[in-house]
């Protein structure tokens, strides 16, 4: 009885899935299946919602390009207004003296 093999080697047929087991490896696949269905669902969703995210993103940079360019206008403006009231104020003082 020692010298018996070792039941995996004895019968060949300790290494072949069942056919109840089988089943149960092609449950187990067909969740998978359907899980990664659901995945692939919710990434082309979050993608959709992430191209609005970025077109969003890029109107309000447009939006803020614009500001700016209105702001530095302004700069400008402010600066023109400005050096002529000094010139204007310093030609009255020295043509005062």
């Amino acid at each position: 009885m020692g010298d018996a093999a070792p039941l995996s080697e004895a019968d060949p047929l300790a290494h072949f899935v069942t056919r109840g087991e089988f089943s149960e490896v092609r449950q187990d696949v067909k969740k998978l299946e359907r899980d990664m269905a659901e995945v692939q669902t919710m990434q082309g969703t979050q993608g959709g919602q992430l191209s609005q995210i970025l077109a969003n993103q890029d109107a309000q940079d447009k939006k803020l390009d614009n500001l700016q360019s209105v702001r530095q206008w302004i700069g400008w403006v402010l600066v023109i207004v400005t050096s002529t009231g000094v010139v204007q104020i310093t030609s009255h003082l020295v043509g005062a003296r």
